[in-house]
């Protein structure tokens, strides 16, 4: 009983580091453990890799001097030495503020990382626009065609490197390979776009672009050509997975699939939509490629504001755990909001009927499929273990960071204008 009473009054003693003496600490300690059975070692030991019983107030088990636990006999310890003792701390740690105020800074600072590239792409934008007209914006599509296919498979590379399975690559010729597909695919489509427009009006100079004037193949040729590249591809491929002569040939086979998969998803999913602005521009206007790029920039600029705001909802936690439903809802309402006000100052001008159905309509998809683009996109980082797809933008990644969006919106446009502002036009 006299046991029990001097351990409760211990216990109950101020818990004040200044008001104790090490030897008053560490027989608390003790008769804390012995009231419990002494099952605390057992605690440590099984919780050692996360921490003590007693979570962050006791320092993680592994840390814990077991000399501070030598038991003499069953009923008494001994006392350790006064460095031992020092190592063992019995006070909580000193509470620092996680609330509000740090997220805001957070916050803040990301916006303001985030802010001065966006303000020079657009700058960028506007100056090759202003310089060199249909050409430059022709020209930036061919360059960031080709970055976003560059980002991409290096992304692929970067991952099969960093597996380390002991496979040795005995088809040393795939940077070729890649680069070989993505020239068959620009051909097929950017290029062949171009020339496409410019022999439908050969005698219009706004039809006169880069690509067309660099050679003088018909449009039956170009087609001619890309099939025989696609043949001869397909066939180089199959006799480089022939000539694999290793042991594990399948886990060579599968690595370079799973880098010819990442290839063709870039040719498709990016090259493929991005040149779809080629068309738009030259049959429509650079306003009906501005306006829609616009319009996903406000989307994910209000996603970004509203989520910040009044984010709680996640929309797709494993694929994008940042965006929010009320991120979501808020960017399409402000999409929609401006879409009207801002195609009429832009095409206005032209005489264009029914512009705000056009604004409405384009507003729509934008706000409600362009941004599945870019979780596609977050998917494909995550499955490779990527966190962008590259560097080259400050705060927002690599290109097809940045443009993920912009691409699956641009198809959409071309076949909308294509079916419906044509009639409308024709109606007049």
């Amino acid at each position: 009983m006299k046991t029990i009473v001097a351990s409760l009054i211990l216990l109950l003693s101020p818990l004040d580091a200044s008001a104790r003496s090490p030897s008053t600490s560490f027989t608390r300690r003790t008769i804390a453990l012995k009231l419990r059975g002494g099952q605390e070692q057992e605690d440590d030991t099984a919780q050692s890799s996360t921490g003590s019983y007693h979570g962050n107030y006791i320092s993680p088990a592994n840390e814990i001097p077991k000399a501070a636990f030598t038991q003499a006999n069953p009923s008494s310890f001994d006392a350790p030495s006064p460095e031992v003792v020092a190592a063992v701390p019995l006070t909580p740690p000193a509470l620092t503020s996680t609330g509000s105020g740090n997220q805001g800074n957070n916050k803040l600072s990301n916006f303001q990382e985030r802010a001065p590239p966006a303000i020079v792409m657009i700058g960028v934008v506007f100056l090759l626009l202003r310089v060199f007209g249909q050409n430059g914006l022709i020209g930036l599509t061919l360059v960031m065609q080709w970055a976003m296919y560059s980002e991409c498979t290096a992304l692929v590379d970067q991952y099969y490197e960093g597996k380390r399975t002991g496979v040795v690559d005995e088809i040393g010729s795939f940077p070729i390979q890649k680069w070989w597909w993505f020239v068959t695919a620009l051909m097929m489509t950017s290029g062949r776009y171009s020339h496409y427009t410019l022999a439908a009006s050969q005698t219009n100079e706004q039809y006169r672009t880069l690509i067309p004037q660099l050679t003088c193949l018909s449009l039956d040729q170009i087609d001619f050509i890309t099939f025989g590249m696609t043949a001869l591809s397909l066939v180089g491929a199959v006799i480089q997975l022939a000539m694999v002569s290793s042991s594990n040939a399948d886990e060579v086979y599968r690595n370079y699939l799973g880098k010819v998969s990442i290839c063709h998803f870039a040719l498709l999913f990016l090259v493929g939509q991005s040149s779809f602005w080629i068309r738009t521009v030259q049959e429509y206007g650079i306003a009906w490629v501005l306006f829609p790029a616009f319009l996903v920039v406000v989307n994910d600029t209000m996603a970004y504001v509203f989520g910040v705001l009044l984010g709680k909802h996640k929309l797709l936690p494993r694929l994008s755990p940042k965006k929010t439903v009320e991120g979501f809802v808020g960017a399409g309402i402000s999409t929609l909001a401006v879409a009207v006000p801002l195609l009429k100052s832009m095409v206005g001008k032209d005489g264009t009927s029914g512009l705000v159905g056009h604004g409405l309509i384009l507003a729509l998809y934008v706000s409600l499929v362009s941004p599945f683009g870019g979780f596609l996109a977050s998917a494909v980082k995550r499955a490779h273990g990527a966190k962008d797809f590259g560097a080259l933008i400050p705060g927002h990644g690599g290109v097809v960071d940045r443009f993920d969006c912009q691409v699956v919106t641009a198809p959409f446009v071309y076949l909308y204008l294509k079916n419906f502002l044509v009639v409308a036009q024709s109606s007049e």
